[in-house]
């Protein structure tokens, strides 16, 4: 087909099954930034329709919506206003050194330091328990950034659920870097044994939907806080996790659980993509510290943020469970005049 060409392009994996699920439809589409590895410009027509797809962000999304979602502490804003639990937190500037460490005494250790902006997990640290810490932390996120939003750690599980204002779509586990002991291997080398798996890539422009892990001063520094070291044998059947985070972009691994979701939990997500102006669907990042699969309590859950992009190749690959396609249904929402089209041809894996 004369598209395909153009869509090979694109680097993205979120990208390109979008791109595909249109083309599936008639949809014309064009790559318009290839020379770019990061986030694709999609142009898509279809009888004198056009829309645009720039990352898996729609061109039906508000400008709003998008500076919004962009700035974490507005979203918490948004979302209070809604009666959507978020995490106790502040934002401090750069030159608030000393109120950020009072403010954290305040509030109690554990606490999660973060960009107000930012993605991926970059400059993310959770589970900072002590002052001395803190400190530590501090000096490395205020390098980059001139404002840091400072919050209560909630303990529990992280979910990535994706929903539209009508309807909720997918659910999945984000687990973070982890290996599992055979009794024999040092967890060095469970880390290479884990990277050969051929899902796994350096980075997501490679087009694959999971991350190598890589070996580095934060995943040493969290071994060590747990009495580990690289060369630690571990026991067979024992779980080690390397990283606090649950990013798959730092090497974590996705396990579908749709269908485990409790009816309420999918109603507080639809609700939340709501409490964001004229914003069309969302990645709703969420913590909960019960089953999920149980009725959420008042005090059971936060959403920790939002995405207007997010990664929804995790949903159709997930590393456990069913695949869920997500594409189709932002799709509909962009062009629902061909919801019945017949396909065009078959997708290539």
């Amino acid at each position: 087909m004369k598209n395909m060409k153009s869509i090979k392009s694109i680097k993205s994996l979120s990208s390109r099954l979008l791109a595909e699920e249109a083309l599936r439809r008639g949809i014309t589409v064009k790559h318009l930034n290839p020379y770019q590895d990061d986030e694709a410009f999609l142009e898509l027509d279809y009888k004198k329709h056009k829309e645009f797809i720039i990352g898996q962000r729609i061109s039906k999304t508000s400008l709003e919506a998008y500076w919004i979602l962009e700035n974490k502490e507005l979203t918490k804003e948004f979302l209070k206003r809604n009666n959507i639990n978020v995490a106790t937190g502040k934002v401090f500037k750069k030159d608030n050194f000393d109120k950020v460490v009072v403010y954290c005494e305040k509030i109690k250790f554990p606490v999660v330091i973060k960009p107000v902006a930012g993605a991926h997990g970059k400059n993310v640290y959770t589970n900072i328990n002590n002052k001395k810490e803190l400190k530590a932390v501090l000096k490395e996120v205020l390098k980059k950034n001139n404002y840091i939003l400072t919050e209560k750690m909630f303990l529990g599980t992280e979910y990535r659920l994706v929903a539209t204002r009508n309807k909720f779509l997918a659910a999945t586990n984000r687990v973070p870097a982890n290996v599992i002991g055979d009794g024999v291997n040092t967890i060095k080398n469970l880390i290479k044994i884990k990277n050969r798996d051929p899902r796994r890539g350096n980075s997501f422009t490679e087009g694959k939907p999971l991350i190598k892990i890589n070996i580095d001063n934060i995943l040493k520094g969290n071994l060590k806080k747990n009495g580990l070291r690289l060369n630690t044998v571990i026991s067979k059947g024992e779980r080690i996790y390397l990283r606090n985070n649950s990013n798959l972009s730092t090497g974590g691994d996705s396990i579908d659980v749709t269908n485990s979701i409790h009816p309420d939990l999918k109603k507080i997500v639809i609700k939340a993509v709501r409490a964001i102006p004229e914003l069309v669907y969302a990645g709703i990042d969420l913590m909960i510290s019960k089953d999920v699969s149980k009725k959420p309590t008042k005090n059971s859950y936060i959403i920790v943020e939002m995405n207007s992009s997010p990664g929804i190749f995790m949903h159709h690959f997930p590393c456990k469970g069913k695949s869920r396609n997500v594409t189709k249904e932002i799709i509909d929402i962009l062009f629902p005049e061909t919801k019945k089209s017949i396909n065009k041809y078959e997708t290539k894996q």
